[in-house]
């Protein structure tokens, strides 16, 4: 019982020693700026918190390259609803939902954007990636992930395929972590 006691006020005395240490200021003048570098701190994590890979929250911007040359940013389609899905051609769950994809794609590409990122880093070449998507008849949005700067860095991306669906304001809906399907796509594009 007076181990217990003991123990409970060295954690007492050890809690108001550390608070007594973060709270009292040094001198006046370190007291001011602790408090406006925390104002500043608190407001930027407020613009921050605004973009996240959560649903309800901004989904990151990006430029990457699409296969065939030009580079387009997730922002040059704000006011339309996307599908960001990323894959690669050794994938086999990514293998099987692209005809899904493609079908969706072709039925519903006026209004819902599908953006099919490669992770190109891990493929063979660019050319595979193309002949791959020849071959198969797949004609939606490729974008080229060569650097994994969007697929790992921004996306924490650990397993594909991963796909995000994102609304008119540029606003996280879902995350389907595997493949999706056509009812799925549909679902998003008559929401």
């Amino acid at each position: 019982m007076v181990k217990k006691i003991l123990a409970v006020l060295l954690l007492l005395g050890l809690g108001g020693y550390a608070l007594w240490q973060g709270v009292l200021p040094k001198n006046a003048e370190d007291n001011l700026s602790e408090y406006e570098d925390a104002n500043i701190k608190e407001e930027e994590s407020q613009e921050v918190a605004e973009y996240g890979l959560e649903t309800g929250k901004k989904a990151p911007v990006f430029k990457l390259r699409v296969l065939g040359g030009e580079e387009v940013s997730l922002s040059d389609y704000q006011g339309k609803k996307v599908i960001l899905n990323f894959w690669a051609t050794w994938c086999p769950p990514c293998k099987a939902e692209m005809p899904e994809m493609q079908k969706f794609y072709n039925q519903y590409s006026d209004d819902v954007e599908i953006l099919a990122v490669n992770l190109t880093s891990s493929e063979q070449t660019v050319d595979a990636v193309n002949q791959f998507l020849q071959e198969r008849g797949f004609t939606f949005p490729v974008l080229l992930d060569e650097k994994e700067e969007v697929s790992s860095k921004q996306y924490k991306i650990l397993t594909i395929p991963t796909t995000y669906f994102i609304d008119e304001s540029g606003t996280i809906t879902k995350r389907i972590n595997g493949p999706m399907n056509y009812e799925q796509m549909e679902a998003f594009a008559k929401e």
